[in-house]
């Protein structure tokens, strides 16, 4: 009796150990929206298999662990919101399936993928090196598209994925297939997607139902591909397919005086930036902007400047879809109100919240729709509010009062 209630114990304290401590849900996931420490990843489907590939920004999150000590556990939940798992395992020999380049970590394994239920979500339980008992947290939605994506994109230096939704335009990759395929149809579409309205707005912009098609061609499977010309391309296999936006080569980052203007659009009025686009010499108008918010402070002008681009940056990283990250309505958010404080998701949402420590904790929560999208899985659309305006215009008074710095 006394072994028998010993093996039960134990049985309770390594389903503690494997467990989350609390639904996903529950868990704050906002380290993946910060570059030093987000986890991007991929997938390619197989017959009876989904291989995941993983790219961690922080390669310290792997050192100085002994190879054998490194484990990456994983279940498998019905959904965000329940805790039941429908399977719990562990990838064998983590250590030795981890590569590093350019300051990165990259890893891969296969899940079987019988008996998976449709939609649930993959969590893996990334070990860190700080402390032992600490993990991060990777959700990866586990939806019928997931399952059937047979197509991907490679970066021909790495070997690996890209981990992007753009590439630039002299950028040169390969298509990997696991169809029997040698080659797949080029689709490039016209685009001129306008930026996002502000959260409180309850009108519609208009946007065609349908894109253009410019042009079709053929590409090889397996051999180096480039999108010279900047659009929004669609590589399709027939019963797979998959998209990418070819943009400038300093892409993420913007750099001529145009591109360093379009931004603005979330703190500037229209006849603002006429002024700008009409200039002379629009780069010196720019500066003459930044210097006028900063009140002819170069120091803080250079600040906010700094600021301001380096969220438009992140915002392309992150949010980029069938249209530059800073164009979409996360984009929006990330750019004037900056990193949210909490991040929850659920199946097919994401919920931020920003807690302002100046107003005594009051904290603003927005929610996210993932949209249906035949060109992206990343296009989410924010639940508009009237009272979002408060906010949003005291947060665009900082900004041109050249008071809103990263708390």
């Amino acid at each position: 009796m006394k072994k028998t209630a010993i093996y039960f114990i134990c049985i309770l304290l390594f389903s503690a150990a494997c467990s989350p401590k609390q639904v996903l849900y529950r868990q704050n996931l906002n380290y993946t929206y910060l570059p030093a420490t987000t986890i991007a990843y991929d997938l390619l489907a197989d017959k009876d298999s989904l291989q995941v590939f993983l790219k961690f920004a922080d390669e310290g999150l792997f050192k100085d662990v002994p190879q054998a000590q490194l484990k990456l556990l994983y279940t498998i939940s019905l959904s965000y919101e329940r805790p039941d798992i429908i399977r719990r395992d562990s990838v064998r020999q983590f250590g030795k399936r981890l590569s590093f380049k350019d300051n990165f970590a990259y890893a891969s394994f296969k899940l079987p993928t019988a008996g998976i239920t449709l939609p649930s979500v993959l969590q893996l339980q990334i070990p860190q090196h700080v402390a032992e008992d600490e993990y991060l947290w990777l959700d990866i939605p586990l939806r019928r598209e997931g399952l059937a994506k047979r197509l991907l994109l490679a970066d021909v230096n790495t070997g690996w994925p890209l981990f992007r939704s753009y590439v630039n335009t002299s950028d040169t990759f390969q298509v990997v297939s696991t169809l029997p395929i040698v080659s797949v149809q080029l689709k490039q579409y016209e685009t001129d997607f306008p930026a996002a309205l502000p959260p409180f707005s309850l009108s519609q912009k208009k946007v065609s139902p349908t894109l253009s098609l410019i042009q079709t061609s053929e590409i090889p499977v397996g051999q180096n591909v480039t999108l010279a010309r900047e659009g929004l391309y669609v590589l399709d296999a027939g019963e797979a397919s998959t998209s990418i936006i070819s943009v400038a080569n300093q892409y993420p980052e913007l750099t001529t005086a145009r591109e360093l203007i379009e931004p603005l659009i979330y703190m500037t009025s229209s006849e603002e930036r006429k002024k700008l686009y009409e200039a002379t010499e629009p780069k010196k108008a720019l500066d003459r902007f930044w210097l006028d918010i900063a009140n002819q402070d170069q120091a803080l002008a250079k600040r906010l400047i700094k600021e301001y681009y380096q969220r438009v940056k992140e915002a392309n990283i992150f949010f980029s879809s069938h249209k530059d990250g800073w164009l979409t309505d996360r984009g929006m958010l990330y750019i004037i109100l900056g990193k949210p404080s909490v991040v929850n998701r659920k199946q097919d949402a994401e919920e931020w919240t920003y807690v302002n420590r100046r107003q005594g904790g009051a904290a603003y929560k927005f929610i996210f729709i993932k949209k249906p999208n035949t060109f992206t899985q990343n296009h989410y659309e924010l639940i508009r509010r009237p009272e979002y305006e408060f906010v949003w215009y005291s947060t665009v008074e900082k900004w041109r009062k050249g008071t809103i710095l990263e708390e």
